[in-house]
């Protein structure tokens, strides 16, 4: 056994008696070299890697085990600092190791040789070989004639079929199993059907070659024909180019990968076109429908990046607070993640104004990976804007769905409806009803548009809903979503929002991003208090906007860049303040002024309540736009006050001779709900009875005809809204107790909390202790509300 250097070649078989050009480009045989030229002689082994892919092959596993031992003739340096070096290869060596010293590689060896045959038959075969080899080369024309005739010359049999090996177009495997066949006969017949396969596939690729010829020039002919008839239908005035987009036409349809059924109703419509002049109103209709039909996304989507870690982030990222609604929404992406085969979901975000349901719907296509899409349903009325109109109309098109997802291009997107709770119903048809199949998961997934007339998957789509207020969806079709409510933010929550969102962003807008200019806590919240009263933070950022733009107009003309924002210079940016904090007297009482809680599409506020009582004949009379519920809620209040009379003291048959007038202030704004009960029976017993009502506490709750206190909704934004006009003291029915621990805990704390199960727990908080304090005469001054109450009290 012996050893000598060794370098695994690349995609290269070389037989002995060839000598080949190797460029040597790694270290480890840039290496071998040297050694081969410095110590062996110029001796080196050679054998081809499995695997050309491989750039640094493990050794000896990935190499053959038969390679050959070369005499290295030359070797030149490369600009590039590789090696070009020109090798002779002397015999076949069977590898048994290749070992690895100093950075060298090293094979242990012995020399194999080639199994001799008879001379005669050893002469036939060569003949035989080499006419075949002449034959192949004249076919193919991948071999120079100089080689044939060199290899006609060679006596020796086995170095002949060697040359002819070498110069054989096939694969390095094909070679390499013919440098292991030791056999010569074997290694002439293996030659022989090589160069048969090699001659038939030569062939047919040749017939495939001559029949895209022909076909070529079948397509030159009509293309020459069809400028023809273009440059005639130009010489006399007609479209030329109509001819091209059907032939195009034709094409996507082929190539696209929409139902078959459809495809064959294309097909129909593109053979009417071209029966069509081009100028017909009728082509131009036909034209737009297969457009359309094609530009869908039939099969195209987008992977889902499901990353429950990473879609926390984006959330927190772009939304401060809104823990609960965040839970939810990662509650449906895990469920998401580990149920594949789950259909597209339907949520729905529910809240007042400006508190960011549609940068949630935008957070949740960045958490997903996928496209967004919105569609605005506010004051659609036509149930044609969804299910779109049929091709028989003047104008038709494809309804807003069908249109998104032709221009965001996936069938898969995250799809905002965009104020689902303002769609409306007229002659036209109803559009809710229509959004039934789009929001079902059971009917979706063959959802028909009347233009495109077939069936679209709609289920891989996930769909975000986002309204105002809840009352304003139909039943079936909240049946169909999942309801996320997002409530008012707090001042705390603002204050943050204003300072991590609202004030850089503003901030750039202006363009004011080189300007260093502090905005301080306390001026913030001066804005929040004085100069918005809002659930959300639309009105903060305007009024953020506004000071800056005051700030931009200062740079410009004093020349100034020192500023800052304080709550000393907020009066000088925005002027007087629209809304002064409620200044409220905790040792004075009014009489027939209470302070109620109402709950409203923008978020909580306080309802006043006023009663006063005159001569008459005892009658009850409301006044402030109220709904039937709560005309129903003073009725039964009234009652109920006349019915405890004489625990009250109120003077007897007082129902025969006062007539007692509630209202209820911004007329102008309908209000309804049961949830005024306790606060007209407070106000109808403090003008009846004379007791004064304290003006720091605030109430909500249903009063039933026998004085029960029920459970009402909204707790949690009547409470916030309670707190935002300064109210910190309010009763509660005692079943809404547990809807006060979902309260920010910033405001939990600040606030005094009176749970009633009766009227006569009401009773012993809303009313002024009269011996502690002399009786004031009745006061009912309007007072002026911040906020307008829009629909349900």
């Amino acid at each position: 056994m012996q050893k000598k250097p060794f370098i695994a070649t690349r995609e290269l078989v070389v037989f002995p008696g060839v000598v080949t050009p190797i460029f040597i480009g790694r270290p480890s045989s840039l290496a071998s070299i040297e050694e081969s030229l410095a110590k062996f002689d110029n001796k080196l082994v050679l054998s081809s890697q499995k695997d050309g892919e491989i750039e640094e092959p493990k050794l000896p596993e990935d190499v053959y085990e038969t390679g050959v031992l070369v005499h290295v003739l030359q070797s030149v340096r490369m600009p590039n600092g590789n090696v070009k070096v020109l090798v002779e290869a002397k015999h076949r060596v069977l590898i048994t190791d290749v070992t690895n010293i100093d950075g060298i590689n090293y094979a242990d060896y012995t020399e194999v040789f080639s199994k001799p045959i008879d001379e005669s038959k050893s002469e036939a075969l060569k003949r035989k070989v080499i006419d075949e080899f002449a034959n192949y080369a004249k076919i193919t024309q991948k071999v120079l004639p100089d080689i044939i005739y060199n290899i006609k010359d060679i006596k020796n049999t086995d170095k002949a079929f060697d040359l002819i090996c070498t110069n054989l177009m096939i694969p390095t495997v094909a070679k390499q199993e013919l440098l292991e066949i030791l056999d010569v006969e074997e290694r002439a017949y293996k030659i022989l059907s090589i160069i048969e396969r090699e001659i038939e596939i030569f062939t047919l690729e040749k017939e495939i070659e001559n029949r895209v010829k022909e076909q070529m020039a079948e397509v030159q002919k009509n293309y020459y024909l069809r400028e023809k008839i273009k440059a005639i239908k130009e010489e006399i005035g007609e479209e030329a180019d109509s001819d091209e987009e059907i032939a195009e036409l034709e094409q996507k349809i082929e190539d696209s990968k929409i139902p078959e059924d459809l495809k064959g109703k294309l097909v129909k419509e593109i053979a009417r076109l071209k029966r069509m002049p081009d100028f017909s109103s009728e082509a131009s209709v036909i034209r737009s429908y297969v457009e359309t039909v094609l530009e869908l996304p039939w099969d195209k989507s987008t992977k889902d990046e499901i990353d429950i870690k990473k879609a926390q982030e984006i959330l927190d990222e772009d939304h401060y607070g809104l823990e609960e609604v965040k839970e939810r929404i990662l509650e449906f992406l895990a469920v998401k993640k580990l149920n594949n085969t789950l259909k597209g979901s339907i949520i729905c975000l529910v809240g007042p104004p400006g508190v960011g349901k549609t940068s949630l719907a935008h957070s949740i296509a960045r958490s997903m990976n996928r496209k967004f899409t919105r569609i605005s349903l506010g004051g659609v009325r036509d149930e044609a804007e969804i299910r779109g109109h049929r091709r028989t109309y003047v104008g038709a098109m494809p309804g807003r769905i069908v249109n998104s997802l032709k221009q965001v291009g996936v069938n898969n997107p995250v799809m905002l409806f965009d104020e689902i709770d303002k769609m409306a119903s007229d002659f036209r048809g109803d559009p809710a009803s229509a959004m039934l199949e789009v929001l079902d998961p059971a009917q979706n997934s063959t959802f028909e548009d009347h233009y495109i007339d077939h069936t679209f998957d709609l289920s891989k789509v996930f769909f975000v809903c986002t309204a105002n207020d809840i009352g304003g969806i139909p039943g079936p079709l909240r049946d169909r979503m999942e309801i996320i409510f997002i409530e008012s933010y707090t001042e705390f929550e603002k204050l943050n929002i204003a300072k991590k969102y609202l004030i850089p962003q503003t901030k750039e807008e202006n363009g004011l991003n080189d300007y260093k200019i502090p905005f301080s806590d306390a001026s913030i919240l001066k804005v929040i208090n004085e100069y918005t009263r809002e659930a959300g933070v639309r009105s903060l950022r305007r009024e953020i906007s506004k000071i800056f733009r005051k700030m931009a107009k200062e740079i410009l003309l004093e020349k100034t860049s020192k500023l800052s924002v304080t709550e000393t210079k907020i009066k000088k940016y925005l002027g007087n303040a629209k809304y002064r904090a409620d200044k409220i007297k905790k040792d004075e009482g009014k009489i027939g002024v209470v302070n109620g809680l109402a709950w409203t599409a923008v978020g909580g506020t306080t309802l006043e309540v006023q009663a006063v009582k005159m001569e008459g004949k005892g009658l009850l009379q409301l006044t402030g736009k109220l709904g039937d519920v709560m005309q129903e809620s003073a009725r039964v209040a009234y009652s109920y006050v006349r019915h405890i009379k004489n625990e009250l003291g109120i003077e007897e048959k007082f129902n025969e001779k006062t007539d007692v007038h509630l209202h209820f202030p911004e007329g102008a704004v309908p209000k309804d709900g049961p949830s005024a009960g306790i606060t007209i029976t407070t106000a109808i017993i403090s003008v009846l009875a004379n007791k004064e009502v304290r003006q720091d506490v605030a109430m909500t709750g249903e009063i039933t005809i026998t004085g029960e206190v029920l459970a009402v909704g909204g707790i949690k934004e009547k409470v916030i809204g309670a707190h935002r006009v300064g109210i910190r003291e309010v009763v509660l029915p005692f079943d809404n107790k547990v809807d006060t621990e979902e309260l920010p805990k910033e405001i939990a704390s600040e606030m005094k909390f009176h749970f009633a199960k009766t009227y006569e727990d009401v009773k012993k908080i809303v009313f002024v202790d009269t011996k502690a304090k002399p009786a004031k005469k009745a006061v009912a001054k309007k007072k002026t509300t911040s906020k307008k109450v829009t629909e349900e009290e």
